[in-house]
């Protein structure tokens, strides 16, 4: 017997949480066992230790005319003809040990500056490392000292000196299918006019791709209002355990915001585990706020002793929370109306049409991105998505029609922001009420 009722079935697909603005890396070179341009998620600080280069033994070590040779027992690891940081350490005397810019003579020799002779060495027990190597175990262990519910990657550019790092770096970002909203820099390309170039390649209000940079106090202007470049000093008390600008990556990737978790500002959040550079003075404090520079201080104004973000700003001027907001409006609004436009082709019921009713649609759908924007505390409320009516756009716009084109829509927002400084009028009375 024929069915007396026929059901079809078709199908809504919500779209997946877009986790972009939680994607972060640190840049390695040479610092990890990884195939050059390949990168591993860390979900935890030993998921690190176990890929980190190790040392190799130092064979011997003789000083001449200002110069240290040094021949190590296996590959140092050094590209050859490149000068590099690395870290000596167990020689005897210590005047050898330390860490110095070692220029690759071979592939088991290597030499470094040093001034003075400090005699003849003993180089039993003594060890050479790639300093990216120390570097980013203080990443790893600043970063995971923050908690251990944010996952981080690690990029392998090889080791080299800081422009091969970033011509490593621009390859992989062209070149890539994985994305990543962040990359925490290595603190030797603070001073590399490549690396500051290559940032201001991304200063576009669509960008999506930052950088935080180690800096200092008397560097810190050759970065000066470039939209992508959140930049740091570190205490010169901080131990070499010790990445400040780590503790701030972790809690710029950290943001996940939703009706019950509202992003809140970056600065004076509190970070954990890293050095307060308590010797800035008032002045060198109004410098750097004035430039867009952030460092780690304290609540100490508020009667707290816990350390925080002092400034979180890009150095474009603008709060984290800023472009942060952009980007996520930015990025659920595209996913959410080419979900709707997708979903509304296959939809036989209700199919969406290019429209009135199609327009009104969309409008909906932008609009309710919007709204969770407000109530995710990145926005602030009114924010009013706006639609050109169907019949206006297609006498102003003839031949969109024809090829599905729309481009009514339109939003104009501000993004939530903290209070920086607050003023209080006090008058004092003899006068009583």
């Amino acid at each position: 017997m024929p069915n007396i009722v026929n059901v079809v079935v078709k199908q809504q697909v919500a779209p997946a949480p877009n986790t972009l603005q939680q994607t972060g890396a640190f840049i390695s070179q040479g610092g990890t066992t990884l195939a050059t341009g390949t990168y591993q998620l860390l979900t935890q600080l030993s998921d690190l230790t176990s890929i980190l280069a190790g040392s190799v033994t130092i064979s011997s070590a003789t000083w001449s005319t200002g110069v240290v040779t040094v021949t190590t027992a296996s590959a140092h690891g050094i590209p050859s003809g490149d000068t590099v940081l690395g870290v000596i350490a167990g020689i005897s005397p210590t005047g050898y040990d330390g860490t110095f810019s070692c220029t690759a003579t071979g592939t088991n020799t290597f030499t470094y500056p040093l001034a003075s002779n400090p005699g003849s060495a003993t180089v039993t027990g003594a060890k050479f490392t790639l300093n990216d190597v120390q570097e980013l175990a203080a990443m790893g262990t600043t970063f995971f000292a923050q908690g251990s519910t944010v996952p981080v990657y690690v990029l392998e550019l090889g080791a080299g000196t800081p422009a091969q790092g970033v011509i490593a770096l621009n390859t992989f970002i062209t070149n890539s299918n994985f994305q990543f909203y962040a990359y925490l820099l290595p603190s030797e390309w603070d001073t590399e006019a490549t690396a500051i170039s290559f940032a201001k390649e991304f200063e576009g209000t669509t960008a999506k791709t930052y950088f935080y940079v180690t800096t200092t106090l008397a560097t810190y202007s050759t970065w000066a209002g470039i939209k992508s470049v959140l930049a740091t000093v570190e205490s010169p008390s901080a131990p070499l355990t010790e990445f400040s600008a780590a503790s701030i990556f972790w809690t710029a990737l950290s943001y996940d915001p939703n009706a019950s978790n509202l992003a809140s500002p970056m600065e004076y959040t509190f970070v954990y585990s890293v050095t307060a550079y308590s010797t800035l003075t008032n002045t060198q404090q109004t410098q750097l706020l004035a430039a867009g520079v952030n460092w780690i201080g304290t609540g100490a104004q508020g009667g707290i002793s816990n350390t925080l973000i002092e400034g979180g700003t890009f150095m474009d001027l603008n709060p984290f929370n800023y472009w942060y907001s952009v980007d996520w409006v930015a990025i659920h609004e595209q996913e959410a109306l080419a979900n709707a436009i997708i979903n509304g082709s296959n939809n036989s019921t209700n199919p969406l049409y290019y429209n009135q009713a199609g327009i009104n649609s969309l409008q909906k759908v932008a609009q309710a991105t919007v709204n969770n924007a407000i109530a995710f505390g990145l926005v602030l409320s009114p924010a009013v998505v706006s639609a050109v009516p169907f019949s206006t756009y297609v006498a102003e716009n003839p031949g969109d029609y024809s090829t599905g084109t729309y481009k009514g829509l339109s939003l104009t927002f501000v993004p939530q922001r903290g209070f920086s400084s607050i003023t209080i009028y006090l008058t004092a009375s003899n006068i009583p009420s």
